[in-house]
């Protein structure tokens, strides 16, 4: 059975393998690169650990998924969080982790925030549907948002009101 829980301080190397994995399979789906990420440290991942809210798919105690939360800070957007990060490794997917993360993310950040945005590459069709499913609205269309081997791919702009 899988577990979802926030990530700690000590799941550090555990969480960039999973994101150098994401980032080697779907380079086009995130905003970070492979480069940039493999060359963070400890320190640097503890610190986006204690930054942001991460919460990991764990089968027993391989993590498997993961999913990031983070707050907007000013005055004026503090009321506006941010889902990121999603990633379920290959061989787990079509088995509902993908779900449960954002269930967790969309639990967690209700108490906290009004709104959830993300950003979601178009042709991500999956993706798509899965937000879809967790009632986030289409608002916009980020034209040329990431630019990848000298390809560019544009992103929906996603909204739930909580």
């Amino acid at each position: 059975m899988v577990n979802i829980s926030l990530l700690d301080q000590d799941d550090w190397q555990a969480w960039k393998d999973l994101r150098l994995e994401a980032l080697q399979n779907a380079p086009h789906t995130f905003g970070a690169s492979i480069e940039e990420v493999n060359n963070l440290d400890k320190k640097d991942f503890q610190s986006l650990l204690s930054k942001n809210k991460i919460f990991g798919a764990f089968l027993n105690t391989q993590l498997i998924g993961c999913t990031g939360f983070y707050v907007l800070n000013s005055l004026k957007t503090k009321h506006r969080g941010v889902l990121w990060g999603m990633y379920v490794t290959p061989k787990h997917r079509g088995k509902n982790i993908a779900d449960s993360l954002v269930d967790a993310v969309i639990s967690y950040s209700k108490s906290i925030v009004e709104q959830l945005n993300l950003k979601c590459v178009m042709t991500n069709h999956s993706a798509v549907k899965l937000y879809k499913k967790h009632g986030f609205k289409i608002y916009g269309t980020e034209p040329r948002a990431l630019k990848v081997d000298n390809k560019y791919y544009d992103e929906y702009i996603m909204v739930l009101e909580l």
